[in-house]
């Protein structure tokens, strides 16, 4: 196949903009749940972004995160900004020299309360996009391992869009197994799974096959 063909159907493009997205996403919910909580003010710079009233009795844990700004409102506005800001920058800005500063985006949003998991999902996948894109493809045979790991590439992200709305349904239906299953499910699909994707995609592109095309 092309070099041409490859950068119209880059997989590492494609993940980093699905990655930066479902951050956004998840970062978005963050703010609303603040600036739902405006009547009142945090205790500390550690907060929820959603009220409930025993953190640790609830899968999601309220959505915990840390804002530089001990105000709900302030917070929750500063938060969902931002959140559209990476949007914009994912899906239009991603082969401009301005992307290169997207991981900064990342830690505003962690300073304003975005959360934990959507800044470091963030900064991971666009970090890894900026040093990846301008690599060469690699024409020589590749090992068996990295096939495989080559063409996961779109399940792993089906899996990641699909655990999103699926986490909540099984939180709503079956809140006390989802509670038990919480650290387990947030190693797995907060952390392993984003960096297997992206490994994934590079992978996926970097390997030049002439007899396939990259397919979604």
């Amino acid at each position: 196949m092309s070099k041409f063909v490859y950068k119209e159907c880059n997989p590492l493009k494609f993940s980093t903009v699905v990655l930066m997205t479902y951050s956004a996403v998840i970062g978005f919910i963050h703010g609303i749940g603040e600036i739902l909580q405006a009547e009142s003010n945090p205790n500390s710079y550690f907060i929820h972004a959603l009220d409930v009233s025993d953190p640790d009795i609830i899968w999601h844990a309220g959505l915990p995160a840390f804002s530089v700004i001990p105000n709900f409102l302030f917070s929750g506005i500063i938060t969902v900004l931002i959140s559209i800001v990476i949007v914009v920058f994912a899906n239009l800005l991603i082969e401009s020299n301005y992307f290169k500063f997207s991981p900064l985006l990342f830690i505003l949003l962690f300073l304003f309360g975005g959360g934990f998991v959507p800044p470091l999902i963030g900064i991971i996948s666009s970090t890894y996009y900026v040093t990846k894109r301008k690599s060469k493809m690699n024409n020589k045979q590749p090992s068996l391992l990295r096939s495989l790991i080559a063409k996961s590439w779109i399940y792993l992200i089906s899996v990641l869009i699909l655990w999103f709305p699926s986490s909540w349904i099984i939180g709503w239906i079956f809140p006390a197994f989802r509670l038990q299953i919480s650290s387990v499910t947030f190693i797995t699909f907060d952390i392993i799974l984003p960096i297997l994707i992206l490994l994934a995609a590079n992978f996926k592109y970097s390997i030049a096959d002439k007899n396939e095309h990259i397919q979604f």
